[in-house]
This record gives C-alpha cells, structure tokens and sequence, in this order.
C-alpha cells in the first residue's frame, strides 16, 4: 500500500489476487482494476495526481489514472517480475524499472506513450528488488540486489537517457 501525498486519506495497493485498489479511508469507498499478474510494486505518479504504476509478476508496469477504468498504457518492462519503480519529481516523464532478470530499464512515459530509452545489466548481482532516485541527485540510481548489496548507477553517463530527456552530460561522459 502507499498512501497518496496530496490527499492522506486515499491509499491504492495491490495484491496477490491480481488487482489494484483505491481506496478513500473516509468513505471507505474503493475503486479496482484487474492487472496481468500479481502486483509487486506499486507507486503513485510524481507528474500526475490522478495516476498510480504497477508492476507485476508477469514482466508488466502499468499506469492506471484513478478516473478511468482502463490502464492508460501497459509496457512489457520485463521479463520477469517488476520489483522496483522509480519516478523523480526533478525529471518529468522519467521512470525507470527493475526485476530479478537482473536488469534496470529507464522509460520515457510522457504523453502515456512509454518507449525504453535505455537499459543496464547487472548480471553479478542477482536478482533486483527495489530502486529509488537520489533526492539531491536526480539522475542518480540506488538500486537494491540479492547479491552485491546496494548498487549505484548514474543513468546521467548513458547517451540515449541524455538525448531522450535533453540532459547535460556528466564530466568524463
């Protein structure tokens, strides 16, 4: 579950049954979408108030606007389970994803027409669990492994998240 920042009252989650729910914990009125898989991460949209993502255990992150009964678009991120999202308010339509295919994949979402800019194998490190941008850094990935610990990427050092979101170029890049 995670609570939504601008109204403390309405929480979304997600479960093994294969839904999403919102809920408004005042009225206890709850709205449910059905996803492709059991819901592993789930997390609301940074750059819109009205939306949540979902990944799931079937390689899929969804978004889903709270006011529609359909997900706004669906990305076969992976090909295993999504474990982690991650959005950075510094960056509009960035997300970036993680799964136990050991791999780290950074989208591009604006207009709800999500593309792959680019990807990162992480083969030594196990399956990935989670990830989440530096708050003081905002192209700075801290993401969590079975193996190896914490690992750190600097996605400012890739060429195509550079020209994808019009980024200046770190020193040595």
């Amino acid at each position: 579950k995670q609570w939504y920042q601008r109204r403390v009252a309405i929480t979304a989650g997600g479960g093994y049954d294969n839904t999403c729910q919102v809920t408004d914990c005042r009225t206890k009125n709850s709205k449910s979408w059905t996803v492709d898989g059991e819901v592993e991460h789930l997390m609301w949209d940074v750059s819109n108030p009205f939306s949540f993502l979902a990944g799931t255990s079937n390689g899929s992150a969804l978004c889903i606007d709270i006011r529609q009964e359909k997900p706004l678009y669906t990305i076969a991120a992976h090909d295993n389970e999504v474990s982690g999202l991650a959005m950075t308010k510094q960056i509009p339509g960035l997300l970036a994803t993680c799964s136990a295919d050991r791999t780290v994949k950074v989208w591009q979402i604006s207009d709800n027409r999500p593309s792959c800019v680019t990807s990162r194998a992480f083969p030594e490190a196990g399956s990935l669990h989670c990830l989440s941008f530096c708050p003081d850094y905002a192209t700075m990935l801290a993401i969590g492994a079975l193996e190896g610990g914490l690992l750190m990427w600097d996605i400012a050092s890739n060429k195509e998240f550079r020209e994808a979101f019009n980024h200046p170029a770190v020193d040595g890049s």
